[in-house]
C-alpha cells in the first residue's frame, strides 16, 4: 500500500511539473507552424499571442526570440532586430535556444557589444514641474517600441502609509505631488507582467529635527553614584604651600637683615 501511494505521488508531481512547463497554446501552435516552415502562419500566430494571450514575462521573451527567427526566415532583418532589441532590453543575459541560426546569434551579440552589454533601458522616477506645479514622474527611458504597455506609480504621502497611485498607458505616468514618503514604479506588459521596477526614498521634511544636533545622554537611574572627592587633601596641600612660602620669605628677610647688620655691628637672628 505504501509503494502504491508513493507511485501515485510521483506521477502526481510529474503531472504538475509538466503542466507548469507547458507553454501557452498559441505559442505551441506558432511553434508547430515554424517547424513546418509555414512562416507566415507562425508570424500571424505569434502576433496574435503577443496581443491577446496572457503570457508571463518568460513566455514573452520566448515569443520575441521565435518571432525574430520567423522574421529572419522571411528576410525581414529590420523586424528581426526589433524583436531582438525587445529581448535584450528586458534581459541582456538571455541565452538564445539552439533553434537560433548563427546570423541571429551574431546580430544579438553585436547589438549588445556596441551598447556596452546593455541597451540602457531604465525606469526613472524624478520630480518635475509642469506649469509651475510639482509632479512625481515615472518614465521608461530608451525603451523599444511595443515593449511597455503601461506604467504604474504609487507614492506614500503620510506616516500611516496612505498611498496615491496612478497608471497610464505608454511609458510615462505622473502624480501631482510636492512631498512624499517614498515612491515605487513598475512598467508592465499588456497582460500585466512586470518588466521593470524602480523606487526612490521620501522627500518629506521631518519637522523639529536637526541632523547636526549632538545627542543628549541621560544617566540611568540604576547607574552607580559618583562619590564626591574629599577636600582635606587640597586643604593640606594649600597649607603646605603657604608654610613653604613663609619659610622662604623668612630666609630672604633674614639674609637681608644679616647684610644690613653686618655693616652696623649688630647681631642678626637666623630662621
Amino acid at each position: 500500500m505504501r509503494i502504491n501511494l508513493g507511485i501515485l505521488m510521483v506521477f502526481g508531481l510529474l503531472s504538475v511539473l509538466s503542466g507548469e512547463a507547458r507553454a501557452h497554446p498559441l505559442l505551441d501552435q506558432a511553434m508547430t507552424s515554424y517547424e513546418e516552415a509555414n512562416f507566415q502562419a507562425a508570424l500571424h500566430t505569434f502576433n496574435d499571442a503577443a496581443q491577446n494571450a496572457d503570457l508571463s514575462v518568460e513566455e514573452l521573451l520566448h515569443l520575441f526570440e521565435m518571432r525574430a527567427l520567423v522574421h529572419h526566415a522571411l528576410g525581414n532583418r529590420a523586424a528581426m532586430l526589433a524583436d531582438l532589441r525587445r529581448l535584450a532590453a528586458v534581459r541582456p543575459s538571455y541565452r538564445l535556444s539552439r533553434l537560433s541560426p548563427p546570423p541571429v546569434r551574431d546580430a544579438l551579440e553585436h547589438m549588445l557589444e556596441v551598447n556596452g552589454g546593455t541597451l540602457g533601458v531604465e525606469l526613472v522616477i524624478e520630480e518635475k514641474a509642469f506649469d509651475g506645479l510639482p509632479f512625481i514622474v515615472a518614465r521608461v527611458d530608451q525603451v523599444p517600441k511595443g515593449l511597455v504597455d503601461h506604467v504604474g506609480l504609487q507614492c506614500r504621502v503620510a506616516n500611516d502609509h496612505k498611498t496615491i497611485a496612478r497608471t497610464a498607458q505608454g511609458s510615462e505616468v505622473r502624480i501631482k505631488l510636492a512631498e512624499h514618503d517614498g515612491c515605487e514604479a513598475t512598467a508592465h506588459t499588456r497582460q500585466g507582467g512586470v518588466l521593470f521596477h524602480a523606487n526612490i526614498q521620501g522627500t518629506r521634511a521631518k519637522t523639529g529635527s536637526n541632523v547636526f544636533q549632538m545627542p543628549v545622554y541621560q544617566a540611568r537611574s540604576d547607574a552607580p553614584t559618583v562619590r564626591k572627592k574629599k577636600k582635606w587633601p587640597w586643604i593640606v596641600a594649600g597649607a603646605a604651600l603657604v608654610a613653604l612660602g613663609g619659610v622662604t620669605a623668612g630666609v630672604v628677610v633674614s639674609k637681608r637683615a644679616q647684610e644690613s647688620q653686618a655693616g652696623s655691628g649688630t647681631v642678626a637672628v637666623n630662621w
